[in-house]
């Protein structure tokens, strides 16, 4: 197991880790002490959830990450991993299942850059790569969100494990994309091994390929004292529901359209669907056909 946290705090951790823990099982509390190997091996163990908080006290980022939010976006998946190496001439990031739905790509910096440069970045991989997906499917942390479940880790609420994956399997997961029982802990060591973080020039040039960027105006999450989750605590990431429902007006040039979208987004929350439907009342009358 030691192996494996080495590779994670090579490619992942910052030199002072900021992290929450949910000791509970129903609270996520920001853990006041310093992330020594020895929490990150009861997370492993599954005695305990960590989340990494990938914007460090200074304002730095080390690792960037793309989640999406179905099984069934392998191909999108894929066609990013690919698209990094071959026109953006980067290294290969990890990927990873959730344990409950979707899955993740982890790109490593060898040097923190501000996480506003962070953000830059990831915009720019949304406009080359993603620009046609609804923003519902995916999401760029820590653009947005800040927070990310420590992998390998049992999820919460399915009982299945998150683990790095050989990416000439991940289409294997796509109908299931968590692990029934714990993940060989030296293999996911190995997974890791073979990566490299990107190097400042390499960031830099990926950066001038995606060309002049603006930075799309969205409100960064910041994470609560406490998160309660009553009979069960969701993926960490998905705190962030609210974010994903304002990303999607960027698509849409008046409110009706807006509020359609979000009424028939089934990643929406029950409650944010029921509240886009209510507003749009006006514009269908009483539906009495009077």
């Amino acid at each position: 197991m030691s192996k494996l946290i080495n590779e994670l705090q090579r490619l992942y951790f910052l030199p002072e880790q900021q992290w929450y823990r949910s000791a509970s099982g129903d609270t996520l509390c920001p853990a006041q002490e310093a992330l020594t190997p020895e929490i990150v091996a009861g997370s492993l163990a599954g005695e305990t959830s960590i989340a990494l908080n990938l914007i460090g006290a200074s304002g730095l980022v080390r690792a960037m990450v793309i989640r999406f939010s179905r099984a069934a976006d392998w191909a999108l998946v894929a066609s990013l991993y690919q698209g990094l190496q071959d026109d953006l001439e980067l290294p290969a990031p990890a990927i990873s299942i959730s344990g409950q739905a979707g899955y993740r790509l982890w790109l490593s910096l060898a040097e923190a850059v501000p996480a506003e440069q962070a953000a830059l970045f990831l915009d720019g991989l949304r406009e080359k790569y993603l620009a046609d997906v609804q923003l519902s499917r995916f999401m760029m942390l820590p653009s947005g969100q800040r927070l990310l479940s420590l992998v390998p880790s049992q999820h919460e609420a399915s009982g299945k494990w998150s683990a790095f994956i050989d990416p000439n399997m991940g289409a294997m997961f796509a109908e299931e994309p968590g692990l029934e029982m714990a993940p060989g802990m030296d293999r996911q060591a190995d997974l890791l091994a073979s990566l490299k973080s990107m190097t400042a020039d390499e960031f830099r040039q990926a950066m001038a390929i995606l060309g002049p960027l603006t930075k799309i105006n969205e409100p960064l999450i910041e994470p609560a004292a406490c998160w309660s989750s009553g009979a069960g605590r969701p993926e960490l990431s998905d705190v962030s529901r609210g974010r994903q429902a304002q990303s999607l007006g960027s698509n849409y040039s008046d409110p009706k359209s807006f509020l359609l979208a979000v009424m028939n987004d089934l990643s929406a929350s029950t409650e944010q669907r029921i509240e886009a439907a209510r507003a749009l009342l006006p514009y269908f009358g009483t539906g009495s056909g009077k």
